[in-house]
């Protein structure tokens, strides 16, 4: 049977106005959780702020309103006890798995800091471990205010929410327990102490934004100040990533731009023990950026080689752009380092003469962190001189879109 013209006019008005009064679902991805762990220790201690509760489940058959709670593992058993009362202790389970939420939005304090959404409390490798669930926006307001400062730019910080956001969600999923850690081994977290107005800002107006490389979330790994000229991710770790190139740095007024640190003849005993301390030490290679690759150290009881980053963690230095002099009751022991990648062969190994007791070392040096990808001190000179966060962010990642995850 057809139809009339005037009926499928009428039913055309009929699907529109359906459509338009109950649109369809936005088809942009749900705002993912992401999971931090935040603690690792024997004993942990989780309070409301001011007069509010928070909830505690697995510790009852019930959710829980309490003030606060401690928790004690030991002797192989985890005891916890509610509202400071310290006299009155209870077993937990084998397995338990306490969840710990609230609803204010001044958070959870645990270990003088506040965190938003959600804290679980599990026992693994013989510590009670915490993770903080919450909201990736939520995370991200922290991180961008722990890891930049707060007087930088809008620009800078935009450069620095998407690059976090970036390096967070390539690392949703990949662990069982959790997605990331909240010190330097990955992005810092600090709770909500450190979001502000600004912060917040940058955040939101770069909501979803990550970075792709052929379709792909980078790496998109940051750091301080890299000393004029920033790395190739080949010469700080196992690959060389085509967006992660040594590009030109504008970060000469960053506090870190230059320092200097010296070491005492009896810190130096004490750091290479295994060669009754340090005669003399030799940079054997360097990438092309300056950067300290290789070292050969000589000592009482002989010679080793090592990394520049292995000497950057055993001297607790800020970077491995550096260059060292071995000092001696005012005169200078003057080694010529070669800066070239070609290792030298013809240092005399002849046994060097006995050294004063009184003699340091010092190391001269430049930027922060490992030089690699985003440099936020010239993010912060880039943004001053008018650049946009977009203009920022592909000049510090090679060939990289900027778009909605």
């Amino acid at each position: 049977m057809s139809t009339s013209p005037k009926s499928n006019s009428g039913w055309a008005i009929v699907f529109a106005a359906i459509f338009f009064i109950s649109p369809l679902k936005a088809i942009a991805a749900k705002e993912p959780l992401i999971r931090v762990l935040i603690g690792q220790e024997n004993k942990a201690r989780f309070r409301a702020d001011g007069s509010k509760s928070i909830f505690v489940k697995g510790i009852s058959s019930k959710q829980r309103p309490i003030k606060s709670i401690s928790i004690i593992y030991g002797n192989g058993s985890a005891n916890y006890s509610i509202n400071n009362n310290l006299n009155l202790w209870f077993e937990l389970p084998k397995n338990f798995h306490l969840i710990i939420k609230n609803n204010d939005d001044r958070g959870i304090w645990y270990k003088n800091r506040r965190y938003a959404g959600e804290l679980r409390v599990t026992l693994n490798d013989q510590k009670l471990q915490i993770i903080n669930y919450l909201k990736l926006e939520k995370y991200l307001k922290s991180v961008v205010g722990s890891e930049m400062p707060k007087e930088f730019p809008l620009a800078a910080l935009q450069a620095q929410a998407i690059a976090a956001r970036t390096y967070a969600l390539k690392l949703l999923g990949k662990n069982k327990f959790f997605d990331i850690h909240s010190n330097q081994s990955n992005q810092v977290y600090l709770g909500l102490e450190a979001e502000t107005t600004k912060i917040n800002r940058a955040v939101r107006s770069t909501s979803s934004l990550a970075l792709f490389y052929k379709n792909k979330l980078i790496e998109a790994v940051f750091h301080s100040s890299s000393g004029g000229r920033t790395e190739n991710s080949g010469q700080v770790w196992k690959y060389q990533l085509p967006y992660l190139r040594s590009v030109v740095d504008y970060d000469q007024n960053s506090e870190k731009y230059r320092w200097s640190k010296k070491i005492s003849s009896s810190e130096l005993d004490q750091i290479f023990s295994d060669l009754g301390g340090l005669n003399s030490i030799q940079i054997i290679k360097k990438s092309n950026s300056d950067r300290v690759l290789k070292l050969r150290l000589y000592g009482p009881k002989g010679t080793k080689i090592i990394s520049g980053k292995t000497l950057r963690k055993n001297l607790k230095l800020l970077s491995n752009k550096f260059n060292l002099n071995l000092k001696f009751n005012q005169t200078k022991l003057d080694n010529k380092f070669n800066s070239d990648n070609k290792v030298v062969e013809d240092f005399a190994l002849e046994p060097l003469p006995l050294i004063p007791a009184d003699y340091f070392l010092l190391v001269k040096g430049y930027g922060a962190g490992h030089g690699v990808g985003l440099s936020q001190w010239g993010a912060k000179a880039m943004a001053e001189r008018g650049a946009g966060f977009r203009r920022i962010l592909k000049h510090y990642y090679t060939g990289v879109q900027i778009k909605t995850y």
